[in-house]
């Protein structure tokens, strides 16, 4: 083989620390071909070979491909400069893209750290809240008064009071899917002093600013209550399903009436 050294795969794969299942499957999608084969087909590669796989490991660590790494190698003569520029813009996309995921994650953990067990499926939905969040953002500008949404998102707040309260307010929503499932009535105790709790926080939350509102914005947000005033649900995913909403509602609506009245009450004296 005109000096060149030959390696049966075993020692190919010790030499260049790839596996033999790996050197197989580049045989197979035609990426790296052995120089020969015996006459039982056993793959033998050269030092030209290795040069071929020392530039596929390169353009691999580059996060190039396969497809694009079998493309380049059939045109060598490719400007590999401007490849580096494209797969650098695209290694910067997905960087910010890895980031945001990282943060999201973090997010979560510090969210649960407080809320104990939440199962799979309330959990992908409170981390599609958590991705969508900045659309949710723009789309709720729209419909009610920056302010308001800047509370409901609790901007300008510490990131560790915001996870406090974010743990808090999946307690209570963790809470009245337990007792739904449990086949607690709407007007139970507990179910009435979770939601109570739920309402509570949420006013502590979003009361300082709907104070300061005219009754022509509080009216402008007696619109989304609307039944035929519809959320995407790709971007706003619900928690609950559509029997524990309609549960719920019974719950909300006698604490409402309840507070109504207390207030009826307080005004006449």
């Amino acid at each position: 083989m005109n000096n060149s050294s030959s390696y049966a795969i075993g020692a190919f794969a010790k030499l260049t620390k790839v596996t033999e299942r790996t050197l197989r499957y580049y045989d197979r999608q035609g990426l790296l071909k052995p120089s020969s084969r015996n006459a039982h087909g056993h793959r033998f590669y050269t030092d030209q070979d290795l040069i071929q796989l020392q530039k596929i490991l390169t353009l691999k660590y580059l996060d190039f491909s396969l497809e694009d790494i079998s493309a380049y190698l059939q045109r060598p003569e490719e400007d590999l400069q401007h490849s580096l520029a494209s797969q650098y813009e695209m290694l910067k996309k997905k960087q910010a893209h890895l980031e945001r995921v990282i943060d999201t994650i973090g997010r979560m953990q510090k969210i649960l750290e407080g809320a104990g067990k939440v199962d799979s499926d309330s959990l992908l939905v409170f981390i599609q809240h958590i991705q969508h969040e900045q659309q949710q953002k723009e789309w709720l500008s729209t419909q009610m008064p920056p302010s308001l949404v800047d509370a409901i998102f609790m901007e300008g707040i510490d990131s560790e009071i915001r996870s406090a309260f974010e743990s808090k307010i999946t307690v209570f929503a963790m809470e009245l899917k337990e007792l739904y499932k449990q086949g607690k009535q709407p007007l139970d105790e507990e179910v009435l002093a979770c939601g109570l709790s739920l309402v509570a926080l949420l006013e502590e939350l979003l009361s300082p600013v709907l104070e300061r509102f005219s009754e022509e914005e509080l009216a402008q947000l007696e619109v989304l209550n609307d039944p035929a005033h519809s959320f995407d649900p790709f971007l706003f995913p619900n928690l609950f399903t559509k029997d524990e909403e309609a549960f719920l509602a019974v719950t909300f609506d006698h604490l409402e009436a309840l507070k109504k009245l207390k207030a009826g009450i307080t005004d006449e004296k």
